[in-house]
């Protein structure tokens, strides 16, 4: 059994539930046994969606240490096992304790040297081992960089071609927006004569306080189309020549498809990630929403109508990003778990 401890909500999103998914899928085709364990019921629809297991600890996410009494009575039952947690909250010793009864691993964004874990993993494009020189006491071993990416299997068999003339834009904040950003960036480019006639595909996550605004924006221009619930998203993506992003796990689909992308942040956890595919090249940095405002608004909107105007731009971006990431993430997340299951000693190595 590997369990798989994370959560989901409107303040924190879906995306430590939408990586722990790509995993458990992956686990599930070489026929190893799945189960989640959440906080609460918030994303139990999601995981069970999905035909995976799912039971709630009846906890606080922001507290995970009370949770532990609960949380080893389910581990008891069956030890043979690995647990892989995916939560900014999760602390040393919660891990520590863990450790006792199986190998344990954690999923970070972070750059934290205060896990004790068998082993660790950072798939973000800014991870290196020289940031983790603090965990080597407590850590046995490190899964680093994009091919670490856990996303969902269909995403290592997408064709894409960059259009000659851009007619589409994928648009999203992730599982949540309580800024409203996907209606202000919209609204901003239906207004702005160069961008205005594009078609604009509106992914809305579940946590989505705002949805009703943008179903108004939708009903009022023919070209505003608003999805929820998309269960093939890389088929939509696929469909369009320009995404605009927030920082976070969709920025990694959207290299394994090659759209070229536009990204911005507006929590802290998101800035090192946009700011490593922006210093590399591979993106067009819209801005930070929390230190720009209104002026990251109008950068997106500046970015969109020169993306579109420019083929061999978007050609650019979108083979560096099919070259950093390959959709084969979730699988080699899957075969450390399960080697640490069968031999309790975790490998692992670090993109450079």
């Amino acid at each position: 059994m590997i369990w798989l401890r994370a959560d989901g909500g409107k303040e924190i999103g879906t995306g430590h539930i939408m990586r722990c998914l790509s995993v458990a899928d992956a686990l599930r085709e070489r026929n190893e046994k799945v189960c989640f364990l959440t906080s609460d019921d918030s994303a139990a629809a999601i995981i069970t969606k999905r035909g995976h297991c799912c039971r709630i600890l009846q906890s606080d996410y922001r507290r995970p240490e009370e949770e532990i009494g609960k949380l080893l009575s389910c581990l008891e039952r069956e030890k043979d096992g690995v647990f892989l947690a995916d939560s900014y909250f999760v602390t040393k010793k919660y891990l520590k304790k863990v450790r006792e009864y199986m190998p344990t691993c954690y999923i970070d964004d972070l750059g934290r040297t205060d896990m004790d874990a068998d082993l660790l993993i950072n798939y973000n494009i800014f991870a290196n081992r020289a940031q983790y020189d603090g965990a080597k006491e407590s850590v046995a071993a490190f899964l680093l960089g994009p091919e670490y990416a856990p996303l969902r299997r269909e995403f290592k068999r997408v064709e894409y071609s960059v259009r000659e003339r851009a007619k589409r834009v994928f648009l999203t904040t992730g599982g949540s927006d309580k800024y409203d950003l996907a209606g202000k960036i919209l609204r901003e480019a239906l207004s702005c004569e160069t961008t205005r006639k594009l078609e604009y595909c509106v992914v809305s996550g579940i946590y989505n306080e705002h949805l009703d605004g943008l179903k108004q924006l939708e009903n009022a221009f023919a070209n505003v189309k608003v999805f929820c619930n998309v269960d093939n998203i890389w088929e939509l993506m696929r469909t369009c020549d320009i995404a605009v992003t927030a920082g976070g796990s969709t920025m990694y689909e959207l290299c394994a498809v090659g759209i070229p992308i536009i990204c911005f942040s507006f929590v802290d956890n998101q800035e090192k990630i946009v700011e490593g595919f922006a210093d590399r090249g591979i993106v067009d940095f819209g801005g930070n929403y929390l230190k720009s405002g209104a002026r990251m608004i109008s950068d997106v909107t500046y970015h969109i109508s020169s993306l579109a105007e420019d083929t061999d731009r978007r050609r650019l971006l979108s083979g560096r990003q099919k070259a950093l990431v390959d959709g084969r993430g979730a699988d080699r997340i899957a075969e450390c778990l399960l080697g640490l299951k069968n031999t309790g000693c975790a490998e692992g190595n670090e993109c450079v």
